[in-house]
């Protein structure tokens, strides 16, 4: 039996009977269980398996099992396992069009279609929508000519479809927070348009790979992943006033929290701006339906644990607000601000 490193580190290689196995880490497995249609391995020790089958067996209870006994992966057949990613990654695609097996790349206007069924389905409203569209549209108008952006944003968008759409609905659900408290600074909506659709821009498919199996585990991130706010923020900074200072500021900290748990500078509380504050939260917001398959009745829950984590009075006011845009009764909640 052989064993051999993967590409990141995190998906490690084995080869069983001459056929080449990933580790998946057990805490994605079981996050993403619905997803695993095939069967797979649970390594007990260096020489004895145990095969669980998911026509068989109730596969999330069975890992939840072996993970409270320490395992910490399970063992998926190289088609699997990249079967499996692509699965998770396409997430998006694979909930709202019917090509589960096939996803097709989409143009421009198919995204823009896409996000607006995606983001009238969760809650905002169509006039919301149109306001988002019409100022998302103008950025990439306005941007034609910014070679230092088009041209990543382009591969970005090639390669990454699957954040890239997630990158829109994040910017459709920002730009209605910023509607909703009337925040009427010059211009606001476009920089917070730039935030949201520039921000990841020096990231690979690789990477969002990486991350995935990292579980949001940051000590488990690569330098690269942990340093993109900046790289992306000097990026953009490098286009002559295109994007705003206070945008590329925001970028610079759009994977920062509140409780100074974020990353690349663990900043927290008031330090992060405002434009900021409110990209997070959409961010946070979005990424909790998006990992729950869309769990629409979800909602209020959602913000009820931003408000509770995020009890600082930049977030407050957007996590308040996320129950306006989304058509929902705000609940009572103790909050200091």
């Amino acid at each position: 039996m052989q064993t051999k490193d993967g590409n990141s580190g995190l998906a490690r290689q084995i080869t069983i009977d001459g056929v080449l196995f990933y580790h998946m880490p057990i805490n994605v497995a079981i996050k993403y269980a619905d997803k695993i249609t095939s069967g797979f391995f649970v390594p007990l020790s260096e020489t004895k398996r145990v095969r669980i089958h998911p026509e068989d067996d109730d596969i999330k209870t069975k890992m939840e099992g072996y993970k409270e006994k320490g395992l910490e992966s399970i063992l998926l057949a190289e088609a699997d396992y990249y079967e499996f990613v692509k699965k998770i990654k396409h997430g998006l695609i694979g909930h709202f069009l019917n090509d589960h097996d096939d996803p097709r790349q989409l143009d421009m206007e198919q995204m823009l279609a896409l996000v607006k069924r995606v983001t009238i389905y969760i809650g905002l409203a169509p006039t919301n929508v149109e306001l988002a569209e019409e100022v998302v549209r103008s950025v990439f108008s306005k941007i034609k000519t910014v070679s230092i952006i088009t041209e990543p944003l382009r591969e970005f968008q090639r390669n990454n479809q699957n954040e890239f759409l997630k990158s829109l609905m994040v910017c459709y659900t920002s730009i209605g927070l910023i509607d909703a408290i009337n925040w009427t600074s010059p211009g606001i909506k476009e920089k917070i348009a730039h935030v949201c659709l520039f921000s990841d821009l020096t990231l690979s498919a690789e990477d969002y790979t990486e991350m995935l199996l990292a579980d949001n585990d940051h000590t488990k991130f690569s330098k690269k992943i942990l340093n993109h706010p900046i790289d992306a923020a000097n990026l953009v900074g490098r286009t002559r006033n295109a994007v705003s200072n206070e945008a590329i500021t925001a970028i610079r900290q759009h994977h920062e929290l509140p409780d100074g748990t974020g990353y690349p500078k663990k900043i927290k509380g008031l330090t992060i701006n405002n434009l900021s504050a409110v990209q997070i939260v959409a961010r946070m917001f979005i990424n909790s339906l998006v990992e729950t398959n869309f769990a629409y009745d979800d909602r209020q829950a959602f913000i009820r644990d931003l408000l509770r984590n995020f009890n600082y009075p930049n977030f407050a006011g957007p996590c308040r607000a996320l129950y306006q845009i989304m058509g929902l009764e705000p609940e009572e909640f103790e909050s200091d601000y």
